[in-house]
């Protein structure tokens, strides 16, 4: 009885640790209240067959205002909760930093939509919140529906069926990074690569284009003009687009 309880114990902290492994790493920069990338900037784009990864950061106010009886009053804010998450892409899921998907009032947490997806098409995304508040010493709750993002998916290019090598992009290494990293890809026949770098506001930090051989390359990137933080990479080859996540750490 004691084994069969010991192991149950180190399964749950097993998948316990996977849990919190794949989960986003809310960015503490961001202080001004809101949710990043915004409706302007968009969601990455996807192509069926291929691994996503978009990270939206999320900065909960500390209160808002609100009309209460035909005049505005300030509410305080304990927390906004990410209801449901719909319409994503067939083969994409989310996860959220706090993992219960409750962000306190005037903290930071982020949402990460990732996975393979398997159908082509254009997603409009569907998230329900629900912000909790106190206003005096009333509990205030409102749902709210945010549906403005989309994730465009694009069919697969079939590259890969004309070589032994296709389009695809790998984790950088290391990461989390001082200020070096390198990042490895390959393509199916000699081309020219853009690589940028984007913020999680969704600002360009850095771009390139270099020259690619036939199959396996490697891309040295030098990061010591960038800030602590999370980073996006995209590698764009003609009309396709991969991109993954790198963190940047002086530790």
């Amino acid at each position: 009885m004691k084994k069969l309880i010991l192991f149950a114990l180190i399964t749950a902290i097993f998948f316990n640790t996977v849990n919190v492994l794949g989960q986003c790493v809310p960015n503490s920069s961001i202080t001004t209240p809101g949710i990043f990338p915004d409706s302007a900037t968009g969601l990455n784009s996807a192509v069926v067959g291929q691994a996503y990864n978009q990270v939206i950061q999320v900065r909960v106010p500390t209160d808002t205002v609100v009309v209460i009886a035909g005049s505005p009053q300030t509410v305080t804010i304990n927390s906004i909760t990410v209801l449901s998450f719909s319409n994503l892409p067939p083969g994409l899921t989310y996860t959220c930093t706090p993992s219960n998907c409750i962000f306190p009032g005037g903290t930071n947490g982020c949402v990460e939509i990732s996975g393979t997806p398997t159908t082509a098409g254009n997603f409009v995304l569907n998230a329900i919140l629900e912000t909790n508040g106190t206003f005096i010493i009333f509990p205030i709750t409102r749902q709210d529906t945010v549906d403005y993002y989309n994730i465009n998916v694009s069919p697969a290019t079939g590259l890969a069926g004309n070589t032994k090598f296709g389009f695809n992009i790998e984790q950088n290494s290391p990461n989390p990074f001082n200020e070096n990293t390198n990042i490895d890809f390959t393509v199916p026949s000699k081309s020219n690569i853009g690589f940028r770098v984007y913020n999680l506001l969704g600002k360009e930090v850095y771009n390139n284009v270099f020259e690619a051989s036939a199959g396996r390359n490697t891309i040295s990137f030098d990061a010591k003009e960038l800030n602590v933080g999370v980073y996006m990479y995209s590698l764009t080859l003609g009309a396709t687009t991969l991109t993954k996540r790198m963190i940047i750490s002086r530790r």
